[in-house]
């Protein structure tokens, strides 16, 4: 196997599987659920010309955000490294990860938030495979007649979260933490994904809300002006990431090599804007409601965050980051002790896919 310096060192299989050889059955997550292991799974089922069959579950729905999936399946990239690919809509990153846990989809996607608590602190045999996002999409807003341009200033203040316990408030709690502020001093009403955050902070109910930059860019775009700032600048954390369960690195199968190559060469396709009208009829075919007109305004947005490490970086993941966002979590009192890097990431099938 060929190092590739962009995703770190890889981890042989003997070494991640002795790692992982302690993990639990029953797994309560930070939100209360009790994730169920499944103590087998199918196989991977080989079809006469040799391709592979899989499943991957989006973390929810089938939206802009997954849309590169939806782009390697209907362009025939997946079917080129011999892959039939089921995709699924999930329901939110908790259902995803149980679909893994649980053997009824082979990979997901989720937070790096989400995937560092579950491997920290419960032991999960969860491995993430490879950096969807290469920065944040998430953004502190706020209105330009009383901006927020710092987490220093949301102190005795009202911010926005898109849920509960969700990513979104553990940044804000990690960001606050970061920069010295009580996090009890904030409150932080559910505002949900979308524009009416925006109403909100109008009619002053809140003072600054958490969303995805693509919401932050249909505002400006449609509704008013805004302040608005990454929260990378105050918490660097991995961001979405590719994941399997350790089940599927123990069975020897290269099904999420052939999955990476398919989505690098997706990527690439997506990344250009000729294609793009391309690329929206892909997505309206998994989601006939989706807006053309919006998500060719929002596709920019996307492919900054692929692309933000650059271009020949596609899908890398960073240690550092991992290793950083792990030591904000501890911090916050998110995650409980650091889970070695080798549990968090596992380099080897994105390192393979760059060599088909």
């Amino acid at each position: 196997m060929t190092h590739n310096p962009s995703i770190g060192a890889p981890v042989s299989r003997r070494s991640f599987l002795r790692l992982g050889a302690t993990a639990g059955l029953l797994l309560p997550t930070a939100g209360g659920m009790t994730l169920m292991l499944s103590g087998c799974g199918d196989d991977d089922q080989v079809n006469a010309d040799g391709s592979l069959n899989g499943s991957y579950m989006t973390a929810s729905g089938m939206t802009l955000s997954f849309v590169e999936t939806m782009v390697a399946k209907e362009r025939g990239f997946f079917t080129e490294h011999g892959l039939n690919l089921d995709i699924k809509g999930g329901q939110g990153t908790a259902t995803a990860i149980q679909a893994v846990l649980g053997g009824s989809a082979d990979l997901t996607r989720a937070n790096g938030i989400n995937a560092i608590i579950a491997v920290a602190n419960e032991d999960a045999p969860f491995v993430s495979i490879a950096s969807v996002r290469q920065k944040s999409q998430f953004e502190v807003v706020s209105l330009p007649d009383d901006p927020i341009r710092s987490p220093a200033q949301l102190a005795g203040r009202t911010c926005g979260i898109v849920s509960t316990g969700g990513a979104t408030e553990n940044l804000l709690d990690v960001m606050l933490i970061n920069a010295g502020i009580d996090p009890g001093s904030v409150q932080r009403p559910v505002t949900g994904v979308g524009t009416a955050a925006y109403e909100l902070a109008r009619r002053g109910e809140v003072d600054a809300w958490i969303c995805v930059n693509t919401d932050r860019a249909t505002i400006q775009k449609e509704i008013g002006e805004v302040v608005f700032f990454s929260t990378d600048e105050y918490a660097p954390m991995p961001s979405d990431s590719y994941n399997t369960s350790l089940k599927m690195v123990e069975s020897d199968s290269d099904m999420p090599v052939r999955f990476l190559a398919g989505v690098l060469k997706a990527i690439d396709y997506a990344s250009k804007e000729e294609n793009w009208d391309q690329v929206i009829n892909d997505l309206r075919k998994y989601n006939p409601e989706a807006d053309a007109a919006q998500a060719r305004a929002e596709l920019p947005l996307l492919v900054e965050s692929w692309q933000a490490a650059g271009p020949e970086n596609a899908l890398r993941m960073n240690p550092q980051t991992w290793t950083a966002g792990q030591e904000s979590l501890i911090k916050a009192k998110l995650v409980n002790s650091a889970a070695p890097i080798e549990k968090l990431i596992y380099p080897d099938y994105l390192a393979r896919a760059r060599e088909l």
